[in-house]
């Protein structure tokens, strides 16, 4: 996968998880389907870094720079997180699983607590995640996003420079 399909990917679920990570922005029903097509952006994430995944894991147990091994330990939480959130989130749907027909009848208290709990757990791990890459994202979006936004405002003198460095046309 190109840089850049793994950074817009990376974005769109980050993107995601804050808007599903607010049902009383959303309301119910777009948190719930929002939700679940969350939960299908990470495992479609996760196959793209498959061999990463492996190596990692694999090269764990042996001798590997301390970051590798923190970002590694900080996904494996965040993937358990996220799988309790999303079947804590299935059990206690009020709108997803109706759709399809299905009730399940009252929910236990502990499913509820459960989910909040996962998804509080998971805002922090993000948060980590995203503390961990953070030079690799800033970088990219340089790349495909601010690099050539510079260009054009360099190939089009007509256009105000949106760097704050350098004066207005001067890219």
């Amino acid at each position: 996968m190109s840089t850049k399909t793994n950074l817009i990917l990376d974005l769109t679920i980050f993107t995601a998880f804050l808007i599903a990570s607010n049902p009383h922005f959303t309301g119910n029903s777009i948190h719930e389907w929002l939700g679940i097509s969350f939960a299908a952006a990470i495992v479609t994430h996760l196959l793209f870094h498959w061999d990463w995944i492996i190596k990692v894991g694999v090269e764990f147990i042996k001798k590997l720079f301390h970051q590798s091994r923190l970002n590694f330990v900080v996904d494996s939480l965040f993937l358990v997180a996220m799988v309790a959130v999303s079947l804590s989130g299935i059990l206690i749907s009020k709108d997803l699983l109706s759709t399809f027909g299905i009730q399940l009848g009252q929910v236990a208290r502990s499913w509820k607590m459960i989910h909040s709990f996962a998804a509080d757990t998971s805002v922090i791990l993000l948060a980590i995640h995203t503390a961990l890459h953070w030079k690799w994202i800033i970088a990219n979006l340089n790349r495909y996003i601010a690099n050539p936004i510079r260009t054009c405002s360099s190939a089009h003198p007509g256009f105000r420079c949106l760097r704050h460095d350098r004066p207005s046309g001067t890219c």
